[in-house]
């Protein structure tokens, strides 16, 4: 698994608009990009927002897992300046995919997928001792998230393989209170059902640890 080290984590911005740059042109029709949640949306979103209106029109975003009470992982899409782009008609309300219990996210494999990876190695929704999952749904309902709220519909395991096995994940290791997170994944002796982060790992998706804890960082 590589890994790609930041100076700063304002940096992934940068890095995830020259990718999507390059995409863009490689590829020609609809670009799926699957979003997390939380403090790094905002990141990935200006990286999209940057993009020309005519790739811009090309996009279509999925978020991973959306909180079912309380402030929404939407909310945080659209503050982050998604709300004003469909303002502007410069983005449509239909080019965004939130997740629902017991429906389809998408019938199209995503083209890349970032994911922010939890303190405690979770991902989306999936906390430790989700793994291994018995469903062939989608997007499942977790209603005793070990972090609040409770009540959350996130991506499944199996959706993540149906979706993304064949695609670039980025998983971001963000400050430093990931650090010891990161420093199990990359130990490489503990699975998905303690780290469910190591899922990536142990079924050979095509991942990339991104982070900005500099080595030997207390």
């Amino acid at each position: 698994m590589d890994i790609l080290s930041l100076h700063q984590s304002e940096d992934l911005s940068v890095v995830v608009h020259e990718d999507l740059k390059k995409l863009v042109r490689s590829k020609g029709g609809r670009i799926a990009l699957a979003l997390p949640g939380g403090r790094s949306a905002s990141l990935l979103i200006h990286a999209i927002l940057m993009l020309e209106p005519a790739e811009l029109n090309r996009i279509d975003l999925y978020l991973v897992d959306e909180r079912l009470e309380g402030e929404l992982n939407l909310d945080t899409l659209l503050a982050a300046g998604l709300g004003s782009a469909i303002e502007q008609g410069v983005f449509l309300s239909s080019q965004l995919h939130i997740p629902a219990v017991g429906c389809t996210l998408s019938h199209i494999k995503f083209d890349r997928v970032y994911l922010g990876i939890g303190e405690d190695g979770h991902f989306a929704s999936l906390f430790p001792g989700s793994w291994p999952e018995q469903t062939e749904e989608q997007v499942i309902l977790v209603e005793e998230s070990p972090k609040p709220p409770k009540r959350r519909a996130t991506l499944s395991y199996t959706g993540f393989l149906q979706l993304a096995h064949h695609c670039p994940v980025y998983l971001l290791f963000l400050g430093k209170a990931k650090q010891e997170a990161l420093a199990r994944l990359t130990g490489g002796t503990e699975g998905a059902t303690t780290l469910p982060c190591a899922f990536f790992r142990d079924q050979h998706f095509d991942a990339t640890i991104v982070t900005d804890i500099k080595e030997g960082s207390a």
